[in-house]
């Protein structure tokens, strides 16, 4: 079983890792394996299992056709110190679409479930929404910055700071208050910059399954902002994408969250991810589990 480590070594060294984590390893026809990650701590993080089965299902579609969507459903948190294995199968290829089915198991147990959609490149009229007037990634801080900013009194840090305060292979850059991170109650809504830590050499399907691992950064965080400080009990319930153009993770993008609801122990995220001219490049929407622990508590 092939480990890699993406966030240790210089930026190259973890962007070069994350592709490698992606790009699943065939075993027998329409099966394949994912590396897993170095320094497992428990469940495995979302994004990584859909950019993994997405990939899968990549490895069977014509080179022509690119994927437009993807709707995934986690049943059970996979292990982070196990790979995972995913059977793909070939539900349908037309003259311009193509489906597949991916099915994504740990010790033959499903761990998510995934469909994902390609289409051959073709024109059409086209309109888009806006890219919200923000500042630029130029002079905002990064992560590291912004977590020692948000040291106690103690030099301790929030419990997500052991999450997202270790180099990642992303450049992220806040616009604001970061939706990961707990504060007083505030609206719904939150942005960061973001790019590949160094450049990308690699097909298109490989940039956008990166985009896909990223899209489960803070996407369900959206859904607290209203609520400010909680014990919550989180983890995401499905995960859906749908890319509008081709993506280039090395040059920087905006992505927009945004949660119109929560309740019922969920919450709704919305995402929308820009490219710097403002171009609309893909949509995302993440239904999460939101429980607080402070309440009465039932089995999930």
């Amino acid at each position: 079983m092939t480990v890699v480590d993406i966030h240790s070594g210089t930026a190259q060294e973890r962007v070069q890792a994350l592709m490698a984590l992606i790009d699943v390893d065939t075993v027998d026809e329409n099966i394949f394996e994912g590396r897993r990650k170095q320094g497992g701590v428990g469940r495995i993080f979302g994004g990584e299992v859909i950019a993994q089965a997405l990939a899968a299902a990549c490895k069977t579609v014509a080179p022509d056709r690119a994927v437009h969507s993807l709707h995934a459903y986690f049943l059970r948190g996979g292990d982070e110190t196990r790979s995972s294995r995913y059977k793909v199968d070939a539900d349908f290829d037309g003259r311009s679409f193509s489906n597949r089915r991916v099915v994504a198991t740990q010790n033959d147990k499903v761990i998510l479930n995934l469909t994902a959609s390609f289409h051959r490149p073709e024109d059409g009229r086209s309109h888009q929404a806006e890219m919200p007037d923000v500042p630029g990634p130029d002079g905002l801080a990064g992560l590291p910055e912004l977590l020692r900013q948000h040291r106690d009194g103690s030099g301790k840090q929030p419990r997500m700071a052991s999450f997202i305060g270790r180099p990642w292979p992303f450049d992220m850059r806040p616009v604001g208050p970061m939706a990961m991170m707990p504060s007083e109650p505030r609206e719904p809504e939150a942005a960061f910059w973001f790019r590949a830590a160094a450049p990308v050499e690699a097909p298109q399907w490989m940039h956008r399954a990166m985009l896909a691992f990223l899209s489960d950064m803070g996407l369900l965080s959206s859904a607290t902002l209203p609520h400010g400080r909680f014990d919550m009990e989180g983890a995401s319930l499905d995960h859906s994408i749908w890319f509008h153009a081709d993506v280039n993770v090395d040059q920087w993008m905006l992505y927009q969250l945004q949660s119109p609801w929560s309740g019922g122990a969920r919450g709704l995220g919305l995402g929308r991810v820009f490219d710097r001219n403002g171009r609309l490049i893909a949509s995302m929407a993440q239904e999460g589990l939101m429980r607080d622990r402070g309440l009465a508590r039932p089995e999930r």
